[in-house]
């Protein structure tokens, strides 16, 4: 663990709150003590730096700050970052990631230099934060699942006395967690990040007798953990109406730190009926839970959505209607509803049909931005299946439907008995 690896925790709880602004972190560290910390507010409020140096108060003065991204250092909503950061007294500041506003990089460094701080960014502020960090003077903070591996979406990263290459994963993790940020810059566009498992003999769950689709358990303890940190470090999480009826998921997030994403659901052309909108929990929500908005997109009017007395649970349910002909209009109609709303990543765990539809697109405009192919090697999942079947509570498996021409795989990890390859278009 290292100083911006702290700044980075700080960041996850700010994801969906500070929307469309970046989710940043940031420590303040002096005589290798974090004496303030800090996240970014609702837009209009202060960033991570200024929050984490009003935390830290006259400590500041001499101190060191670790923040994820470049700090601001224009006028918008708020002051610069970079005034408040002089005016504090910083000596030093390490920030992990360049911010691709053009209105931004590059221009804050010059402007603290300029000032008498000394600035580190990218990978040599990531090393750096690691060689200035100790186990005496660092609260650990483990990215240990029940299964008792590591099971963090960023890097996989372990602690090691190697600060370069500890720094180095930090740095990865970093860049990992900012890229649907830089994708939403450029593109003004919402990043679109599937997560899908299979069995090793290529099933991602099972039909009933008539059809219906049922819940079929594939990936162990620890990619389970992986799944609920990317819902974390997304702002919305989408699973179809099959995968709603099949599963009754809460979609929330158990097994991470940090805030909960808007829950969305594509409907397509089903109409949900009043037994389903009273059972399911995406409607009910779960005892204790906090009432996040929720989104449901879909091709025919929900009649059955709008408040009335004795249904006030559905006021925080937003249908919105797609008007086009083609799978791919509306999803893209869809992405741009997000992208208005000022969503960076948009986290789909999609059924066999769902994924389907999304993969069956032109190669020359992919609805998905990255794939997280989960691939479990447990052969009970395969017996599973098979008593299923045998005992007539299901007619056959549902197979992934494989992966498009054109997915490029760019990595790999293992947890326990499952492995992750992650693809891009």
């Amino acid at each position: 663990m290292n100083y911006l690896q702290l700044a980075l925790e700080e960041s996850f709880f700010s994801i969906g709150l500070s929307r469309p602004n970046p989710a940043v972190g940031a420590v303040v560290v002096k005589d290798g003590i974090v004496v303030g910390r800090g996240r970014t507010q609702r837009p209009g409020n202060a960033h991570a730096e200024v929050m984490a140096l009003r935390d830290a108060g006259e400590l500041a003065r001499g101190a060191a700050i670790y923040v994820t991204l470049e700090p601001c250092c224009h006028y918008g909503r708020t002051p610069p970052c970079t005034k408040a950061i002089i005016e504090a007294g910083i000596t030093e500041v390490y920030f992990a990631h360049a911010d691709p506003n053009p209105v931004v990089r590059g221009k804050s460094r010059a402007i603290l230099e300029e000032a008498g701080i000394a600035v580190y960014e990218g990978e040599d502020a990531c090393i750096r934060a690691s060689a200035n960090a100790t186990s005496e003077n660092l609260e650990e903070l483990s990215g240990e699942c029940a299964d008792g591996g590591e099971c963090r979406v960023l890097g996989f990263a372990e602690s090691t006395a190697d600060a370069k290459q500890e720094g180095r994963s930090v740095f990865a993790e970093v860049e990992r967690y900012f890229e649907a940020y830089d994708y939403f810059v450029c593109n003004k566009r919402t990043f679109v990040e599937v997560k899908s498992s299979v069995s090793e003999d290529g099933f991602m769950g099972c039909s009933a007798a008539d059809g219906s689709h049922l819940p079929l358990k594939i990936t162990g303890q620890g990619a389970n953990c992986w799944n609920h940190e990317l819902r974390a470090m997304s702002d919305a999480v989408l699973v179809g109406a099959g995968t709603l009826l099949a599963d009754n998921p809460s979609l929330d997030v158990r097994y991470a730190q940090g805030n909960s994403p808007v829950k969305v659901v594509w409907a397509g052309h089903h109409e949900f009926t009043d037994a389903e909108i009273s059972g399911l929990k995406f409607f009910t929500g779960i005892p204790g839970e906090s009432r996040a908005s929720r989104l449901i997109y879909a091709c025919v009017p929900q009649p059955r959505m709008v408040s009335e007395p004795g249904k006030e649970f559905l006021s925080d349910v937003e249908v919105v209607l797609l008007p086009h002909g083609t799978f791919a209009e509306n999803w893209r109609a869809m992405v741009d509803d997000l992208s208005a709303r000022g969503m960076h990543r948009l986290m789909v765990e999609p059924g066999e049909r769902l994924a389907r539809e999304i993969f069956d697109a032109s190669p020359d405009a992919p609805l998905w931005n990255r794939l997280d192919l989960w691939r479990s090697t447990d052969p009970s999942i395969e017996a599973s299946l098979e008593c299923l079947i045998d005992s007539g509570k299901a007619k056959c498996g549902l197979e992934f439907p494989g992966l498009p021409s054109y997915a490029v795989a760019k990595e790999s990890a293992i947890i326990g008995p499952d492995v992750l390859t992650v693809y891009c278009p």
